[in-house]
């Protein structure tokens, strides 16, 4: 198997490499003809607001295309819940009126995980900072940044310890705040697609949304080789996973003003956006795992990023700072010598 054969690319940054098969096929075709029995089944849909892409390997295509919708109805379902843009969602409606009865189990387990990481990370993954990204986002749509005192007092309703999670009820304790839970729900949503394959007893599978993805299985015996690409250039930087998720962040997907130095990602502390990172790129055994500790370390910065990895078991991560300077955890899967 040649690498262009084996290779899942991330070119700008979040979608895959011209030429491979839409759907993520990391050595999708080499794969199938080494299985000639298998049939490559892949579907894209629209899912978040970016296009999601299933695919399995499988001799029995009938029960693939089962497996992925049922795959694209769990992740359709959970994304109802957990979505800010629609108002009828969970997550909506507790941002509406800072309380939610009866909530979905999803909801009460990715809040829960999300307090987790706020503890793990010292606070730079928190996901009531959409108390300030509101503000960012209203301006930008007017061509304009929100004024400083406008961010700061937006900023004293930001604390995810004011989240109280219980069996009957969520509730935000402090009139005003707002969730959002871009940095961590896409992540739950692959593993929850994901594992629907794993419930059909597929072994062979690419998840991928926006980007993010959790593979199964290896490409004949091998891991799998995702492109990743620097934000200022340059030749790509190839990733070996198996059986692992992957997520990146970036200053680069929704930005505030052209030169980056403003974006979607916002250090709870201060109200605005980090500004020694360009992006970072994380694996780790889920994607609801990376998909976070992805948008943290972007808030931490390298030192501090890095070090926090190193002490989790079975998670690397590979910073970009945005002077281009690359640096890795220690067993970070790359293939070949970082220049």
């Amino acid at each position: 198997m040649t690498q262009a054969d084996s290779r899942l690319s991330r070119r700008n940054f979040i979608r895959l490499t011209a030429g491979l098969a839409v759907a993520g096929g990391v050595g999708l075709a080499e794969l199938t003809r080494a299985a000639r029995s298998a049939e490559r089944v892949q579907e894209a849909r629209m899912l978040l607001g970016s296009i999601a892409h299933l695919t399995v390997i499988s001799p029995d295509g009938a029960r693939a295309r089962a497996a992925i919708n049922a795959a694209f109805d769990r992740m359709g379902a959970f994304e109802d819940v957990m979505s800010r843009f629609r108002p009828h969602s969970q997550l909506s409606q507790l941002n509406a009126s800072g309380v939610v009865t009866n909530p979905h189990p999803a909801l009460k387990t990715v809040l829960t995980k999300a307090v987790a990481y706020g503890d793990l990370t010292g606070g730079a993954f928190d996901v009531s900072v959409e108390a300030v990204l509101r503000y960012y986002r209203g301006a930008s749509q007017r061509g304009s940044l929100p004024d400083a005192d406008v961010i700061a007092a937006a900023r004293e309703l930001v604390d995810y310890h004011q989240i109280s999670i219980g069996d009957d009820a969520i509730r935000l304790n402090w009139h005003g705040m707002a969730l959002t839970l871009d940095g961590i729900a896409k992540g739950y949503i692959i593993d929850a697609g994901a594992a629907v394959f794993r419930e059909y007893g597929f072994e062979q599978v690419i998840v991928e949304l926006g980007g993010d993805l959790q593979a199964y299985g290896s490409a004949e015996q091998r891991a799998w080789q995702v492109s990743i690409e620097q934000p200022q250039g340059g030749a790509p930087l190839i990733a070996q996973i198996v059986n692992r998720a992957l997520a990146t962040s970036g200053d680069y997907l929704y930005t505030f003003t052209p030169d980056r130095r403003l974006h979607h990602i916002i250090d709870p502390l201060n109200g605005v956006s980090p500004d020694e990172l360009s992006s970072v790129s994380v694996i780790a055994p889920t994607a609801c795992d990376a998909d976070a500790l992805a948008t943290a370390l972007m808030v931490m910065g390298s030192t501090a990023g890095l070090a926090l990895i190193d002490r989790l078991p079975d998670t690397e991560a590979l910073v970009i700072s945005k002077r281009g300077v690359i640096r890795t955890s220690a067993n970070f899967p790359i293939r070949g010598n970082l220049v």
